[in-house]
């Protein structure tokens, strides 16, 4: 039971780790947004890879790397909500990379390409938030109900490891 719940905290902290870092990265583009016109490419390339780094943060994360593998073929339900999260990793991956990718265009077209590549950055965090809602009022409760004390125990021993490592 205490793996359990040492788990779950350990989730928890994590998850609202990454709502914070969202919601500062979110305000530095609405920041960016307000003087679209004033546009500094640095500050720009800056959130792009801060975005980027961020992307990578959320694929290393202890949901990502030990509790959807461990649930993964439980049932058809666990597997459709998975699918959908899997769905709104793949769209904002292409949604960053497209973004990327389209920077050295923007800094050719001016502010007004730049401003539908700061609303492709936008829609990002929007997507990256509503991954997070699923994760938190859906997938949590199906997997405390689904992993057994003994599945637990993996998944907290790995949480432990990586936070011995930090």
């Amino acid at each position: 039971m205490l793996t359990t719940t040492y788990t779950l905290i350990t989730l928890s902290v994590e998850q609202k780790t990454s709502r914070t870092i969202l919601s500062q990265l979110q305000e530095s583009i609405r920041n960016i947004l307000r003087k679209v016109h004033e546009y500094d490419l640095s500050q720009f390339k800056s959130v792009l890879e801060k975005l980027a780094q961020f992307d990578q943060y959320c694929h290393r994360r202890k949901m990502e790397l030990y509790v959807i593998p461990a649930i993964r073929g439980v049932t058809h339900e666990v597997d459709a909500l998975l699918a959908e999260l899997e769905s709104f990793s793949q769209q904002g991956m292409h949604q960053l990379q497209a973004a990327r990718e389209n920077m050295s265009q923007a800094l050719k077209a001016g502010a007004d390409q730049l401003a539908e590549i700061y609303h492709v950055v936008v829609d990002y965090c929007d997507n990256l938030r509503r991954r997070f809602d699923k994760e938190e009022e859906e997938l949590m409760p199906l997997v405390s109900s689904l992993l057994t004390n003994e599945q637990w125990f993996p998944i907290a021993a790995q949480c432990l490891s990586d936070h011995a490592e930090k």
